[in-house]
């Protein structure tokens, strides 16, 4: 097509294939996908299902090697494992005693002896301390014996064994030896005493080794006074007694006491000869000995109508009493008072 422009036949331009009067128009990109078909609204689930279209089916599964489905050794071999080692050295039934050669030792090699060496004079001793002496040894503890070694695993007696029980060696029972010690022998050293002491009776003799009894009115109503006093002082004593006795050479000797249970005798012949202090003026009061376990004894000097007096008492498990001695040291005080004690005294326990 020709355009006429000042009396000039010019072609006419094509259009711009973009313009939107061009023949080439094309719609521009909106940027939105094609939408599918909407499928039929399911209304209720009651109703009828057949109008809808089936579901898809499932993808095919693709197909499997048929290099993986050959069978291969282990399904023709047994679940069963064998030990291969099992008929190879099969161990006996019964024990079997093994001996193994001596394992070799590696000699010893000596050493070379040392180059010889010129003798050396020796020096003149130093002065200095003597020489500590040498320690003893310590002596170590005894190893413990190993125990005895047992059967092997899964050793069995050979047919016929009979066991033979083992007698076990007896141990003296050295813990129960100082219990029953303990237990018992304690109260039988320190309850002797009481059983041989207790209880016991008194009676007054009229001769007494060298000693005569005095039975004049006098000495009968010195010895009455001696019990009242005896049985005011002790209101719990089973028995009183009291006699005045008189030797060849006219040494008198005058003994009273009472009879019962006694706990503390150390206590009690305190307690006595701290009674009579005040009667004879007692001094140089001290301890005596006495002739039986658990008996205690006090002597002292002091004096009776003006005459100088040994004072001795004794006190035992089972009897208590006092000797007033005339012209005797305490020793010979205290064995008198031991005579008259063993003879007047007598106990239930000795029958």
């Amino acid at each position: 097509m020709a355009e006429e422009q000042h009396g000039v036949t010019e072609p006419v331009t094509p259009a711009d294939p973009g313009s939107p009067g061009s023949p080439d128009e094309r719609p521009k990109w909106s940027g939105a996908a094609p939408v599918p078909p909407a499928s039929p609204k399911r209304k209720r689930w009651l109703e009828d299902e057949s109008v809808f279209p089936p579901p898809p089916p499932p993808p095919a599964e693709p197909p499997r090697e048929p290099t993986r489905e050959m069978a291969t050794g282990r399904m023709f071999e047994p679940d069963t494992p064998v030990d291969p080692w099992a008929d190879a050295d099969p161990l006996p039934s019964y024990p079997v005693e093994i001996s193994y050669p001596p394992t070799w030792v590696e000699p010893a090699v000596a050493a070379p002896p040392p180059p010889a060496q010129p003798p050396a004079v020796p020096a003149p001793p130093a002065p200095g301390p003597a020489p500590a002496p040498a320690a003893a040894p310590v002596k170590g503890r005894k190893a413990k014996r190993p125990a005895p070694a047992g059967p092997p695993p899964g050793w069995r007696p050979p047919p016929g064994y009979v066991a033979v029980p083992v007698r076990r060696r007896r141990r003296w029972p050295w813990l129960a030896l100082i219990s029953l010690l303990c237990c018992c022998g304690c109260p039988a050293w320190f309850g002797l005493p009481v059983y041989e002491q207790w209880p016991a009776d008194a009676a007054v003799p009229s001769v007494v080794g060298g000693l005569t009894l005095r039975d004049d009115a006098s000495s009968e109503r010195a010895a009455e006074q001696l019990k009242g006093d005896m049985r005011a002082a002790y209101l719990f004593a089973d028995d009183t007694f009291a006699g005045l006795f008189v030797d060849g050479d006219n040494k008198r000797a005058t003994v009273y006491g009472t009879t019962g249970f006694h706990w503390s005798p150390d206590d009690d012949v305190a307690a006595e000869i701290t009674r009579v202090t005040g009667t004879y003026k007692l001094h140089d009061v001290r301890a005596a000995k006495a002739t039986e376990r658990g008996e205690a004894r006090r002597c002292g000097v002091g004096t009776d109508d003006g005459a100088e007096v040994v004072v001795c008492s004794w006190v035992d498990y089972g009897s208590l009493g006092t000797g007033v001695f005339t012209r005797l040291d305490v020793d010979d005080s205290n064995a008198r008072l031991s005579a008259l004690r063993d003879t007047i005294v007598t106990r239930r326990s000795k029958g």
